[in-house]
């Protein structure tokens, strides 16, 4: 839940996030699949796979189901999200993998032949994480609920796309400290309602940065807490954009360029100009920048680091897109980087 404060600050409560997806599956039990089910369930629609392999003699994988995976939250956000399959890297079965290759156990071996390939050593627990484009990785050790759903949201999400897991975790932990179940953080970009920009504009024409804010996504909420909210930045965008917050389920009325938009309700309850403004295509993070004109002349549908934000920005403000590509800029914004430090 996510209220804006007057005062400038931002107070967040922690998502409980199963409650934000779902409310029509209440278990508190993880749905374990077989590979097999795995496979085939991914056919029919993608979704990120969460294999949990461990070994009956392992007490920290134990505790690991005990605990963590036992948590309500966790438990039916992983079985809305995920298709979790549970490994025991000693089962003597043969294993038929998600690409249709089989995998045996090995006569006298300890270990599963498929350990010894998805594991780059046998250690457990383990947790292998395939994304929606079967791209893999392991993540060794205990996992307790805040660290397991820095992984989750990575994948969930689609942050895994565009991001290194440890750049995410970085951003992630700063928004969301472990243990930590409220975070107050003073609000730098100084955020209007688009009637508020609307308003300004017909006096003081300036570039808008237009914030399509999804309070469903939480990858978009680490980026409101960290990138938007980095001083040098919130103060570069304050300077030479009009920044407006609009929620993705607004209720805010209001005439675009001769056009009227509102939020009709059923059966997305999606704010009609979030929709247009990014072609119906509602993948988040995302962002828009329009020019003096209120023409869009860039949409961004992903997650964004300061690093990656702040060139970005510049490019727009100083009507550098109008000579040249994006990917041109980036080389000589780099190269000046560098010179100065």
């Amino acid at each position: 839940i996510i209220r804006f404060m007057k005062g400038g600050i931002l107070t967040i409560l922690l998502l409980t996030l199963f409650a934000q997806i779902s409310y029509s599956q209440q278990d508190t039990v993880i749905k374990w699949l077989s590979f097999k089910q795995a496979g085939n369930a991914f056919k029919q629609k993608q979704k990120p796979i969460l294999i949990f392999a461990m070994q009956p003699d392992d007490t920290v994988a134990e505790k690991m189901l005990k605990t963590t995976f036992s948590i309500g939250e966790v438990a039916n956000y992983i079985n809305v999200l995920f298709y979790p399959v549970l490994f025991d890297v000693t089962t003597d079965d043969t294993i038929t993998f998600f690409n249709g290759d089989k995998f045996p156990h090995v006569k006298g071996q300890k270990y599963h032949s498929l350990a010894k390939t998805l594991l780059d050593s046998i250690a457990t627990p383990a947790l292998v994480m395939f994304g929606k484009n079967a791209q893999g990785r392991v993540f060794y050790g205990f996992k307790s609920r805040d660290s397991l759903f820095s992984i989750l949201i990575y994948y969930a999400e689609d942050v895994y796309l565009t991001q290194d897991y440890e750049t995410w975790q970085k951003y992630y932990f700063k928004a969301y400290p472990p243990g930590m179940k409220q975070i107050i953080s003073k609000l730098y970009i100084h955020w209007m309602s688009m009637e508020e920009m609307l308003e300004k504009q017909k006096t003081q024409p300036r570039k808008v940065l237009i914030d399509i804010y999804n309070n469903y996504n939480v990858a978009q909420t680490v980026m409101r807490l960290t990138v938007y909210n980095n001083p040098k930045l919130a103060d570069y965008i304050n300077k030479n954009f009009y920044p407006v917050t609009l929620p993705l389920r607004s209720e805010e009325e209001f005439e675009f360029k001769g056009m009227k938009f509102k939020n009709r309700g059923e059966p997305t309850h999606y704010h009609e100009f979030a929709v247009s403004a990014l072609s119906g295509k509602m993948k988040f993070p995302a962002f828009v920048i329009l020019d003096e004109n209120l023409n869009i002349i860039e949409r961004v549908q992903s997650f964004v680091t300061v690093e990656e934000m702040e060139p970005l920005l510049h490019f727009y403000a100083e009507d550098a897109y109008k000579n040249e590509k994006f990917s041109e800029y980036l080389k000589n914004w780099k190269k000046s980087e560098s010179q100065t430090n």
